[in-house]
């Protein structure tokens, strides 16, 4: 893939954070750099969720809350806007 191809996408996990994760690893098959917002509260460990934190890692995405998490960097809200801006792509799961 030439790198014109490559696009900036960010996911935002607003309701399934599980599924935003294996989303945003997918994506960067297609070799874009991809960035994972979780906007829908404190992220709850459970198996399924530490599953996805490690496909996260593998894909190396980079993973803010936009909350007060221990376990994510936190995302300032206008950090936030800068980043949706420079985003080619969108995706809220």
């Amino acid at each position: 893939m030439s790198r014109d191809a490559e696009k900036t996408v960010v996911v935002i996990a607003r309701r399934d954070p599980v599924e935003a994760m294996r989303v945003a690893a997918g994506i960067t098959v297609f070799g874009h750099h991809v960035s994972l917002v979780f906007a829908h509260g404190l992220l709850e460990l459970s198996p399924e969720t530490m599953e996805g934190a490690e496909l996260i890692e593998l894909a190396e995405v980079a993973p803010f809350s936009l909350f007060d998490d221990p376990e994510i960097q936190d995302l300032p809200a206008h950090l936030f806007a800068g980043l949706l801006e420079k985003s080619d792509a969108v995706i809220n799961v």
